[in-house]
């Protein structure tokens, strides 16, 4: 299933004036409008001096500067400019990235500024859910995320818990016509207030092997082989050409980003992928190639 980005919803970004928004853009300008965004953004850093006259949370730790700051707006700039098949401008941006190539750990794969959480009456990590509890609402993993996985992958027991009170989904059968039975809850959080990362530098190793596929093959391989061997799969042993070595870059982004920004879909999407989404007998799902409009939007473009 394509995606077509010239007749796709796409979004607004001057909303300056709440009562006179500016256009819809679509997929190829928006981007566009956020990548400048961006760039305004690292510009108004540079000149922001050595140090904020404000605090920041925790969660920003080591990006709390400038100086710091300009590396995250670097790192989302790159994601930004893989979703535009831009990839000179995500190797260029991650240049200034806070990306590191040498991890040897997941710790250093976890590295980047995250959201925290808190008690009441601070908000709590709505992600959270206790292991293994009665409940109708949950984040659960689908099976084939779990059949697919490759044996001894340590991501598998970090962010899948395999619940024995199964959750039962309403109105959602599998090939026999029973309601699809959730296995697996997420397990990356451990309570209430356990921090939400924004990007992390294992996300910008992926987009450092994807934008040099088609140019340095061997490289974007070398890069997937540090994160194989963190994990505990082992080296890369497939064909070397593109679409293979993009095969397994998406492989690695569906377990190392499970449940991140959306990552899965907009990866399929970006691909020309969504065929292979795991909407099956079991259950019977529909696939979307864009988020509809709200009708407060639609009905502001229909009578102004």
């Amino acid at each position: 299933m394509a995606f077509d980005a010239a007749v796709s919803n796409g979004i607004r970004i001057d909303v300056d004036d709440p009562l006179n928004p500016g256009p819809t853009l679509d997929y190829a300008s928006a981007l566009a409008s956020i990548r400048a965004l961006l760039d305004e953004g690292r510009t108004d850093l540079q000149n922001a001096g050595s140090s904020f006259a404000f605090s920041l949370t925790s969660g920003f730790a080591g990006f709390d500067t400038p100086a710091g700051m300009i590396q995250v707006n670097r790192a989302i700039a790159a994601r930004l400019a893989l979703y535009a098949n831009d990839k000179t401008g995500a190797l260029t941006a991650l240049g200034a990235s806070f990306m590191n190539l040498g991890a040897a750990t997941s710790g250093d794969l976890n590295v980047g500024p995250a959201h925290v959480w808190g008690n009441s009456p601070d908000v709590a990590n709505g992600l959270y859910y206790p292991r293994d509890q009665v409940t109708n609402t949950i984040l659960i993993a689908h099976p084939a995320l779990i059949e697919d996985a490759l044996p001894g992958d340590g991501r598998i027991p970090l962010k899948f818990y395999q619940r024995t009170n199964l959750v039962s989904s309403s109105g959602i059968k599998d090939a026999n016509g029973d309601n699809l039975l959730g296995e697996y809850q997420d397990n990356r959080y451990s309570g209430v207030t356990s921090p939400t990362p924004f990007i992390r530098n294992e996300e910008l190793l992926l987009i450092y092997a994807e934008a040099n596929i088609g140019t340095n093959n061997a490289l974007a391989v070398t890069t997937i082989n540090t994160i194989r061997n963190i994990w505990g799969v082992g080296n890369y042993t497939g064909g070397m050409t593109d679409p293979e070595v993009l095969e397994e870059v998406l492989f690695q982004r569906r377990y190392s980003l499970w449940a991140e920004a959306g990552h899965r879909w907009i990866d399929l999407r970006r691909t020309n992928k969504l065929d292979v989404a795991h909407i099956d007998l079991r259950d019977q799902g529909t696939i979307f190639t864009q988020v509809a409009r709200r009708t407060t939007e639609t009905n502001w473009d229909a009578n102004n």
